[in-house]
């Protein structure tokens, strides 16, 4: 995210695109799934609610990343 907006390719403005709402879920949400999960000994919340979203959502995030990346040459 940090180099997505060094790059200009996404405004300095907090929650205006959607790739900051994906990139928000991954730290906020599944992060903390994981986090807790193995904190409460809750395996299937490490591994289907956490570390699964995680892996899913960060490719996600990658190709959009990709993408706009890809859209300024």
């Amino acid at each position: 995210m940090a180099d997505l907006r060094k790059r200009k390719l996404i405004t300095d403005a907090p929650f205006d695109e959607s790739i900051e709402f994906l990139a928000f879920d991954i730290w906020h949400y599944f992060g903390r799934t994981a986090k807790h999960g193995a904190f409460m000994g809750g395996a299937d919340f490490v591994q289907w609610h956490g570390n699964y979203e995680l892996l899913l959502k960060m490719v996600e995030l990658k190709e959009l990343a990709k993408e706009l990346k890809e859209k300024r040459h």
